[in-house]
């Protein structure tokens, strides 16, 4: 919801609206989504299994659980427009997004490592370094958007301008 409220762009006027009966969920739009959804997919499977081999299945199923979490946390910053560096000076502008972050992370924290909610949630504690094993395969959301989005703008392929972003 607090994307929701994401000033515009400065250039958002200069650009041509988007055709009166193109879909929301557009071709180009699906496959963002198609694209981003694969690499949280394949993330979070690769963090359960490659724990799942180095500890107990309960913490290699907290490390997944986490790392969709923060997939969906990164996914959100990289959401905030398809054109452009993925982090930029415009991400600081929506100061309700980045607080709407922040409270998600610390109910995660809250989920893995009290223990009343451990009981609710099935999590166990991680330890610090497992905290960085999620948070840093959560953070390829955020490499892979941006390179794609630099790949298509070294090959010559702007955004589409009818897009309305």
């Amino acid at each position: 919801m607090a994307l929701a409220i994401d000033p515009p762009r400065d250039n958002v006027m200069s650009r041509p609206p988007r055709p009166p009966g193109e879909r929301i969920l557009n071709a180009r739009r699906l496959a963002a989504v198609t694209r981003s959804g694969a690499v949280m997919a394949a993330g979070t499977l690769s963090v359960f299994a490659g724990a799942r081999h180095l500890t107990d299945t309960a913490t290699a199923a907290t490390m997944a659980f986490t790392t969709f979490v923060l997939f969906q946390l990164c996914n959100a910053v990289a959401a905030r427009s398809e054109d452009g560096p993925v982090l930029g000076r415009h991400q600081l502008h929506n100061r309700t997004l980045w607080i709407c972050l922040a409270a998600v992370l610390a109910l995660q924290v809250i989920a893995v490592q009290m223990p009343l909610a451990q009981g609710v949630f099935d999590t166990v504690s991680l330890n610090p370094a497992q905290w960085a094993i999620c948070l840093a395969t959560a953070s390829t959301v955020l490499l892979f958007e941006h390179a794609w989005r630099f790949g298509r703008t070294r090959l010559g392929r702007p955004p589409d301008a009818s897009n309305g972003y």
